[in-house]
């Protein structure tokens, strides 16, 4: 018997289902479609595959799977079946090369713990379903709303890890704080902060704006020019950058520097402030800058945007639990040469609006000078009436004006998605939803950074 090799060089890309298959529709069901998987294999550099065990059941939580480097062989092999007696021989007829497999799709994650909507009732001994009565059906009357319900109450999340730890349960996570006064009081312990022990800046309108950096950040950046001399450049490189602007998000530096954001994590926090509240929340302020002193300052708020649930625009848009995250891509060997360039790269939706663009995630915070809208310019084009102070949420800009900039967005980007060429964007043009503001806490917010 001679192996038929010739399709050796096709390369495959295989998806490892954690389950019997005996359906395959049914398989391709539960990883999202045709569709979805094809939307996943076209960027598999920043996209995640999901698996849902139940596709059409909202409330369970998918498991997600990364693209990694692979070196297999997938085979075709035909086995002849001889009956002999009460034994079966199984004779090999043929083996055929289908093709390399250099990317392979695992499902790593725990999926054996979910909160599914169920009811057990006291005469009986098995779980009953109630999916059917907790979700709306789309005809129901207002009359629904008014007649009993089971109960019915799920976490947001489960855990916050996808994958089993090995975790060491020790006191040093938690510095003893008592005093003989205190005791031994369970609220004298707190957590230390990850990373350098000085607090985030929390908003106030009294409290003084620190002039310069905490020693901590300065050793920190000591030690690291030992091992990285290349850091005086690119520190004064961001000096640069707050001599004309001085407020800027951490990825719209990245965008404009290509700086890595291992050293911007030691070089931001000798220059700026992090801002963890406030109008300027997620921001770095320059030391010695008061934007609560400087009208000026209204163009560098934060906006706080998010898509809504309006005729299908959500779900054109790829969510946190679907996009890699950068710290995956960096841990992880990379697909190509271009996904190990793109790694670090911010993309132009990510900090600039325009008409005709759209938001690369569902959750973003923009500053305001950076959303290019005619409308949005005109709000801010309006100076603060004379004895005019900073609000501790508003900052400089009068009331409503995050939720009127939102609405002149949302159009833009609904607009912009419903008139593309692009058919796989219209697949929900005709759903219908409610143009309310999405509050869903899964979708965390670009251009936050972790404290450090």
């Amino acid at each position: 018997m001679t192996m038929d090799s010739s399709n050796l060089n096709r390369e495959l890309t295989g998806v490892l289902f954690p389950g019997i298959v005996k359906n395959d529709e049914k398989a391709l069901a539960c990883l999202g479609g045709i569709r979805n998987i094809s939307q996943v294999y076209s960027n598999a550099a920043k996209r995640r595959l999901g698996l849902s065990y139940q596709p059409n059941n909202p409330f369970i939580k998918k498991i997600y799977s990364n693209a990694k480097r692979s070196a297999g062989v997938l085979l075709k092999v035909k086995v002849k079946k001889i009956q002999e007696g009460n034994e079966i021989r199984r004779e090999l007829i043929s083996t055929v090369v289908v093709g390399s497999v250099k990317t392979m799709f695992r499902f790593e994650s725990m999926c054996d713990f979910q909160y599914m909507p169920v009811h057990i009732e006291p005469t009986k001994d098995r779980p009953r379903c109630i999916l059917e009565e907790v979700l709306p059906s789309g005809l129901d009357k207002f009359e629904f709303m008014l007649e009993p319900a089971p109960l019915l109450l799920i976490p947001a999340t489960f855990t916050r890890f996808e994958k089993p730890i090995c975790y060491a349960y020790t006191d040093k996570r938690y510095p003893d704080r008592a005093s003989p006064e205190r005791g031994e009081s369970v609220h004298s312990k707190t957590r230390t902060l990850r990373g350098a022990q000085v607090s985030p800046y929390v908003f106030s309108l009294s409290d003084e704006l620190p002039t310069e950096p905490h020693e901590t950040y300065l050793r920190q950046k000591e030690l690291k020019l030992e091992s990285n001399p290349r850091l005086i450049e690119e520190i004064e490189v961001i000096k640069k950058l707050f001599v004309d602007r001085p407020i800027w998000s951490l990825n719209l530096i990245r965008y404009h520097t290509k700086i890595r954001i291992i050293s911007l994590k030691v070089i931001m926090p000798c220059l700026a402030l992090y801002m963890k509240t406030g109008p300027w929340r997620s921001m770095w302020v320059k030391f010695g800058y008061d934007p609560r002193k400087d009208p000026k300052a209204r163009i560098y708020q934060t906006l706080d945007f998010r898509l809504r649930h309006a005729a299908g625009v959500r779900s054109m848009i790829m969510s946190r639990d679907e996009t890699a995250s950068d710290r995956e891509r960096n841990l992880k060997r990379k697909l190509t040469e271009v996904a190990a360039s793109a790694s670090e790269e911010v993309a132009e939706g990510t900090v600039y609006f325009r008409p005709g663009m759209t938001p690369t995630q569902r959750h973003i915070f923009y500053q305001y000078c950076d959303i290019q809208l005619p409308e949005v310019e005109e709000i801010l084009a309006v100076e603060p009436s004379p004895g005019f102070q900073c609000h501790i949420k508003r900052g400089w800009l009068p009331a409503n004006t995050d939720e009127i900039c939102r609405d002149h967005m949302f159009r833009y980007v609904k607009d912009t998605l419903f008139n593309s060429s692009n058919s796989d964007l219209k697949y929900e043009e005709h759903g219908s939803a409610s143009d309310s503001d999405s509050n869903s806490d899964d979708d965390n917010a670009v251009n936050e950074m972790d404290e450090t």
